[in-house]
């Protein structure tokens, strides 16, 4: 049946050669897990590098969200600004025009009785032409207040 020199032989070459195959085996095992270990580790790296990039452009985002608030709230504000100089200016206005009417009205009243007194004074002394430059006087007035 089997001869056992040859066998024997063929356990040697086996023993001889086992040891060489498991070296082999044992290389590529730990080659294997090298390649593994580098892919991990990249990944990793590559994740770290996005996860950066993310932060920085929620930070540029919140940044660009910021400045247009502030810039929402400077325009309110200049708005409200606006609108409160405006009305001091027309309170003030219309202050200057009260004065300046209560200012004519006095300076009327004024002319008003100088005339008046002027008109009593001369009313019996004023020869005739007199008489009709005074009656033409408020044609006259009433000519220059249409203009």
């Amino acid at each position: 049946m089997v001869d056992e020199d040859e066998v024997m032989e063929l356990v040697d070459q086996l023993r001889f050669n086992f040891p060489e195959e498991m070296k082999q085996a044992n290389w590529t095992m730990q080659e294997q897990q090298r390649l593994i270990s580098e892919a991990h580790s990249e990944a990793a790296r590559i994740m770290a590098r996005a996860n950066e990039r993310a932060e920085q452009s929620v930070k540029e985002s919140e940044i660009v969200r910021r400045a247009e608030r502030e810039a929402q709230q400077g325009l309110r504000e200049a708005r409200v600004r606006s609108e409160q100089i405006i009305r001091e200016a027309e309170v003030y206005a219309l202050e200057q025009l009260q004065q300046l009417e209560a200012h004519l009205a006095r300076t009327l009243g004024t002319v008003k009785r100088g005339v008046e007194a002027l008109q009593s004074s001369t009313a019996g002394a004023a020869p005739p032409a007199a008489e009709e430059e005074r009656a033409q006087q408020p044609e006259e007035q009433a000519e220059q207040a249409r203009y």
